[in-house]
């Protein structure tokens, strides 16, 4: 049943409009929860569960700029325009990220749907524990707010995510499960060793019925960074062409939900990504950033 059900329609217009904004939601969602999971950074050296190799990441703060991309005749999206900031920091005992996003989707109707989300996220440095804040709002819906936390084994008996606000929910968590950081760091560490596919179970600060995937990467050789924008210590000199497609965890089919092109820099910045949703695509680059300082952890 549709989420906006409160709405009564007389005419045929009403019922696109309904429509694409369920679309537009279901993408934005979609977009969401693989941010959460690709762009995640620290800067200092050490390991973590299901990590065997260091791994260097930066804390920085990044802007993304969102363009669409190829579109097919059937598609229903006809432009796409946005943009994502985000705030990692090092917090010495875990990471924490601060994410706003704007989405602006066009239909073929011409309707313009517009999608606003903040997010607050921590990970603890042994990636055992993780917790969320996120605001949403969209053009027809007032305001959202969930929050979360999530803890796996030893910290807890038994892995488990609970939610409160706009979502009363609680998800059972498989001990192989990861959350962002600590994926990040192996999508990474699995590229400096010269593999080319890694398969995890992964966790985001998403809904209770999208934050759960199974994500496989494929990943290239290392190229060169050959890029107008140079960021000092944010871009690096090679990136690594990263694709992974994501699955819900109950999946029965071969196809993913979705899947995202990247390049991936060995300090954890992604500068440039594309998300493949079948009859359209979404492009981002990053366009301006900076190094944050990190705390006396001594």
């Amino acid at each position: 049943m549709s989420n906006h059900q409160y709405i009564k329609c007389y005419d045929e217009a009403c019922n696109q409009n309904i429509h694409a904004l369920d679309l537009a939601k279901y993408q934005k969602q979609r977009i969401f929860s693989l941010l959460v999971g690709l762009c995640v950074m620290i800067l200092s050296v050490c390991f973590s569960r299901d990590v065997t190799a260091a791994t260097s990441l930066v804390s920085h703060k990044a802007n993304y700029t969102l363009t669409m991309g190829e579109k097919s005749k059937n598609a229903l999206v006809q432009n796409v325009l946005g943009k994502i900031s985000f705030e990692l920091r090092d917090e010495c005992d875990g990471w924490s990220l601060t994410e706003d996003y704007l989405f602006q989707f066009v239909y073929e109707s011409g309707e313009e749907i517009t999608i606003l989300s903040h997010s607050d996220s921590w990970e603890d440095s042994e990636g055992q524990l993780y917790s969320f804040d996120v605001r949403e709002q969209n053009s027809y819906e007032p305001v959202s707010i969930y929050t979360g936390f999530a803890n796996l084994p030893p910290e807890s008996k038994v892995g488990e995510a609970s939610y409160a606000g706009a979502y009363n929910d609680n998800l059972k968590l498989s001990d192989d499960i990861l959350f962002p950081v600590t994926y990040t760091r192996a999508i990474i560490d699995a590229a400096e060793k010269g593999e080319k596919f890694m398969s995890k179970q992964l966790f985001v600060n998403s809904t209770p019925e999208d934050a759960l995937k199974t994500a496989s990467a494929a990943i290239g050789n290392k190229k060169p960074f050959n890029s107008d924008i140079q960021i000092d210590g944010v871009t690096t000199s090679h990136y690594w062409p990263i694709d992974i497609a994501y699955f819900k965890t109950d999946a029965t089919q071969a196809t993913p939900d979705y899947q995202i092109q990247m390049d991936l820099h060995d300090n954890g910045v992604v500068t440039d990504f594309l998300i493949d949703y079948g009859d359209f695509t979404i492009h981002a680059t990053i366009s301006d950033g900076n190094l944050i300082e990190n705390p006396d952890c001594s």
